[in-house]
C-alpha cells in the first residue's frame, strides 16, 4: 500500500511526467457551505462522506481530457458502489462554464449521477491542491486528503488504491447511499436532444441528436426520412433499428453514404443511403493517442473524433482527444495523421509541428480546410496546397473574451463550429458566448450576426450553438442546448425554426 501511494502524486498535464516529492497526507479540507450542489438533496459535508473511500474529479465541462475520465468513473462505481463516493468538482475554465442551469444540462448530457458541485470561485480546487484539468484527489475512509493525479487513463492506479484502502479500512466502512436526486429526472424528453452537428445533401439534412444516441435524417423541408440509432448509448452496426452510438456529433455526406463520426465510442462509422445499414469504418472503439503515422484505419484506435469534412476520397477528422486532424482514405482504408503533433497548443507553421487544442469544427472550402479550435477559441486554417497552418483569430490557451472588430484584436469564446460561405466569407458557432459570427477574410473583421451574449430561447437567441451547416443558401444551426434547429438567413437577417416532421 505505501508504494500505492507514492505514485499517487501531482502530474503535469500533457507533459506524462511526475513531480519530484509526493504530498504529505492531511485532513482533507471542508467543502465551503456556500457552494451550489447538483444531482443531490442537499449539500454534502465531509462528515457525510466519513467511512468511504471519496474520489474527488476536478473538472471544467468543456474539457475533453475530463470527458475521457467519465467512463473511469462510472467502472469504479459500479464496482465498488456504495463503499465509495465520487463527487464531481466542477472549477470551471471558462466564464460560460459557471452558469448552474447550463452546467446542469451538461451533467445530464455526460450521463453523471454522482454529486456535482459548482466550485465557480475555485475554493475546493486550491485548498486541494489541484492545478490542472482534470485533477482526481483521494480521501480515505479516516477525512485524510492522501494525494492525487493529473490527466486521465489512471485507472488501474485508482482501482488499486481503492482495493487497498477497503482493505485497510475493513470493518468501518460507510455504505449507506448518498442523498442522490439525479438532474436528469427534471428534464422533458424533445425529439432532438443536445443536437450538435449537422450535414446536408442536394436531397437530406443529416443531424447527430447527441443526447439521444441517434442520427436523424431529413429532407430539406424537414420531414423525417430515417432515425439511425436509439436512445441508448451503445456500439453497435447494422440496420436502423440495430446501430447503436455514443454520442454522436460530426457528420459528413459522401456520394453514397453518411460519416459519422461516433465520439464516444472513438469510431468513425458509415451509413449506407441505399440500404441504411451502418457499418464501422475507422476506430476500434477504444481511446486511443496515436502521434503520427499511416494506420489500417480498423485496426487503429481513435481518441474523441468530433467533426467530419469530406472530399473524395478523403475524410478529414478533428480528433479532439488527440488535439490534430487526422485524415482517412475511403478506397485504400488507411488513417493518417494529417496536421498537429499532439500537444495541446496554438502554434502555427507546417502540418506535422503545428499544434490545436481540442479541434470540434472543420470546413472544407478548395484548397482551404477552416478549423474551429474550441479550447484555444481560435478560428485557424490549414493551406492543403503549402501545407500550413495559419490563426485568423486567437491567441491561446486562457485568451478568449467576446469582442468583434479586427482579427487581430477579436475574441471568441469556445468556438466549436465552422462553415465556409465563400473564399471571403466564413461563419463560426462562437459557442460560449451563445453567437454566430461572421468572419470576412478580405477585410480581416468578425462580427455578431446573432446572439446577444446569453444563453436564451427567444426567436434571436442562442444556447451554445455547436453546429453549422449550409442549405439553400442560408446556414443549418444546431442550437443545442435549446434542443432545436434554426435557419438563418445571413443576407437578409432573419431566423427561424427548422422543424422536423414524422
Amino acid at each position: 500500500m505505501k508504494q500505492l501511494f507514492s505514485l499517487l502524486l501531482f502530474v503535469v498535464l500533457g507533459l506524462g511526467s511526475l513531480h519530484a516529492a509526493a504530498r504529505d497526507t492531511r485532513p482533507a479540507p471542508e467543502f465551503p457551505s456556500s457552494l451550489q450542489w447538483l444531482n443531490v438533496s442537499r449539500p454534502l459535508t465531509l462528515k457525510d462522506l466519513r467511512g468511504k473511500v471519496v474520489i474527488l474529479d476536478f473538472w471544467t465541462y468543456g474539457c475533453i481530457n475530463c470527458m475521457h475520465i467519465i467512463p473511469d468513473l462510472k467502472k469504479l462505481e459500479k464496482k465498488y458502489g456504495n463503499r465509495i463516493a465520487i463527487i464531481g468538482v466542477h472549477s470551471p475554465k471558462f466564464d460560460n462554464e459557471k452558469n448552474l442551469e447550463t452546467l446542469r444540462k451538461i451533467v445530464v448530457r455526460y450521463d453523471r449521477r454522482h454529486p456535482i458541485v459548482n466550485d465557480v470561485d475555485f475554493d475546493i480546487f486550491r485548498a486541494y491542491g489541484a492545478s490542472a484539468w482534470p485533477t482526481i484527489a483521494v480521501v480515505d475512509p479516516a477525512g485524510m486528503l492522501l494525494g492525487g493525479v493529473t490527466g486521465e487513463g489512471h485507472y488501474e492506479l485508482l482501482d488499486a488504491i481503492i482495493r487497498d484502502l477497503l482493505d485497510k479500512f475493513r470493518g468501518r466502512i460507510n455504505s449507506k447511499p448518498l442523498p442522490i436526486a439525479l438532474e436528469k429526472e427534471k428534464f422533458r424528453d424533445h425529439l432532438l436532444a443536445a443536437p450538435e452537428k449537422i450535414a446536408v445533401s442536394d436531397r437530406y439534412v443529416a443531424i447527430s441528436d447527441s443526447l439521444h444516441h441517434r442520427v436523424l435524417v431529413t429532407d430539406h423541408h424537414g420531414k423525417l426520412i430515417r432515425a439511425i440509432g436509439g436512445k441508448d448509448a451503445g456500439d453497435h452496426v447494422g440496420s436502423p433499428g440495430e446501430t447503436r452510438f455514443h454520442t454522436p456529433r460530426g457528420l459528413a455526406f459522401s456520394n453514397t453514404g453518411i460519416y459519422v463520426a461516433d465520439t464516444g465510442n472513438h469510431r468513425i462509422k458509415f451509413i449506407d443511403l441505399k440500404s441504411w445499414q451502418t457499418t464501422n469504418i475507422a476506430g476500434t472503439g477504444e481511446n486511443e493517442r496515436n502521434r503520427w503515422g499511416h494506420y489500417i484505419a480498423a485496426e487503429t484506435g481513435l481518441s474523441s473524433p468530433w467533426a467530419l469534412a469530406y472530399d473524395r476520397p478523403y475524410l478529414y477528422i478533428s480528433s479532439a482527444g488527440s488535439h490534430q486532424i487526422w485524415r482517412y482514405h475511403e478506397t485504400k482504408g488507411v488513417l493518417e495523421t494529417f496536421a498537429g503533433l499532439g500537444d495541446e497548443d496554438l502554434r502555427d507553421g507546417d502540418l506535422r509541428h503545428s499544434a490545436f487544442a481540442q479541434p470540434s469544427g472543420l470546413s472544407l472550402l478548395d484548397d482551404k480546410l477552416y478549423v474551429a479550435d474550441a479550447e484555444d477559441s481560435a478560428v485557424r486554417v490549414i493551406d492543403l496546397k503549402k501545407k500550413t497552418v495559419e490563426t485568423l483569430i486567437g491567441g491561446g490557451l486562457f485568451d478568449w473574451g467576446d469582442k468583434d472588430g479586427r482579427f487581430s484584436r477579436a475574441e471568441l469564446q469556445h468556438v466549436t463550429d465552422i462553415t465556409a460561405l465563400n473564399g471571403r466569407y466564413l461563419v463560426i458557432a462562437d459557442t460560449y458566448n451563445h453567437k454566430l459570427k461572421r468572419l470576412d477574410r478580405r477585410k480581416k473583421t468578425v462580427r455578431t450576426l446573432i446572439g446577444n451574449g446569453k444563453p436564451g430561447h427567444g426567436a434571436r437567441e442562442l444556447n451554445e450553438p455547436s453546429g453549422l451547416a449550409r442549405m439553400d443558401g442560408k446556414i443549418l444551426v444546431a442550437d443545442t442546448n435549446n434542443d432545436r434547429i434554426l435557419i438563418v438567413d445571413a443576407a437578409a437577417r432573419t431566423v427561424k425554426r427548422f422543424r422536423i416532421r414524422k
